[in-house]
């Protein structure tokens, strides 16, 4: 009897080996997509979780400083719902309360408002708005506990056989003869990996009290003032500093993000202060997320302090990228 094999599927056809450099949220939301499409996934990075900046973002969802960009009025919308459809206990997502506190003359403004899905926003009335500010809006938004998320979609990655490499790369040339497609979320890294210099680093700073109060998250982005209630501590933040490289926290700084926050949330003021951190944030006026003319390289980078707000909508971009170079 003749043996006729099967006919290979679909699906093992368009597999392709993909290189994702970067495992911080913009890269492994984009691994993870890219792995349910059924493609082969190698995840290099010089550092994982819990060593990156990543795990320390307060990752709350807000459009911030992405709003001269309208192509974050999608990319933020598909990661909320990707957020909101995940909230569970074993993800560390949940829905949270947030005020967004307003101080007239500011430069502040509501394009934000757009970002939002619709109806998810409303201006507080009535003397509402807290204390030293002219008005409020309430929302319910993602809150995503970095200590509890990451490891979650490491592991979702580990199930789909994706590969984690500990390691450094510095030709994105050299490395894409060795894979189908090569997704540069190289974040900050991407200053000297492209020799883009529109990338810079900007520095939070926060402070950590012990967690408990307050049940919402309050906003304030101009100042920056910000406090974000997580189950292993209250992020109290922050700091918006250009060009600065140094991730070491400063005493002054972290005693001026206390007063600011104390001078709204009086209840904060005497809880235990359990540590603080700083981060880099990878800024750049516009994300960067293209195919490289001539090449096999996708870039997703310059997401700023809206990795996580932006991370699910930039990863689907991506995964039609890579679908249209099949």
């Amino acid at each position: 009897m003749d043996f006729c094999p099967r006919a290979p599927t679909f699906a093992a056809i368009m597999s392709k080996r993909i290189a994702v450099i970067g495992a911080g949220i913009s890269g492994v939301s984009t691994a993870l997509l890219l792995a349910e499409k059924g493609h082969q996934l190698h995840i290099i990075s010089k550092s994982f979780s819990p060593n990156i900046t990543s795990n320390r973002a307060a990752a709350f969802w807000f459009p911030y400083h992405v709003r001269n960009d309208k192509r974050g009025i999608g990319w933020c919308r598909t990661a909320f719902e990707y957020f909101m459809a995940h909230t569970g206990e074993e993800t560390g997502i949940s829905m949270k309360k947030i005020i967004k506190a307003v101080k007239n003359n500011t430069g502040d403004d509501d394009s934000w408002v757009e970002f939002m899905p619709p109806n998810q926003v409303k201006l507080l009335v009535d003397g509402a708005a807290p204390k030293g500010y002219d008005k409020a809006y309430e929302a319910h938004v993602p809150l995503i506990e970095t200590q509890i998320f990451l490891p979650w979609i490491y592991k979702q990655l580990e199930a789909k056989n994706a590969a984690f490499i500990q390691q450094e790369v510095t030709d994105l040339y050299a490395l894409s003869k060795d894979y189908d497609v090569v997704i540069n979320c190289s974040a900050l890294g991407a200053r000297t990996l492209c020799n883009d210099t529109a990338v810079i680093p900007v520095r939070g700073q926060v402070v950590l009290l012990e967690p408990g109060y307050p049940e919402f998250i309050f906003l304030d982005n101009q100042t920056p003032a910000y406090v974000v209630p997580r189950k292993d501590a209250t992020i109290v933040g922050g700091t918006y500093e250009e060009n600065v490289y140094d991730e070491r926290t400063e005493e002054e700084s972290l005693k001026d993000i206390l007063t600011r926050a104390y001078s709204v949330l009086e209840g904060l003021e005497g809880r235990k202060i359990i540590g603080n951190w700083a981060g880099l944030r990878p800024y750049r006026p516009t994300v960067r997320l293209e195919l490289e003319e001539g090449t096999n390289i996708i870039h997703n980078y310059g997401h700023g302090g809206s990795g996580y707000t932006l991370s699910f909508g930039c990863a689907e971009d991506v995964v039609k990228l890579v679908e249209e170079s099949q």
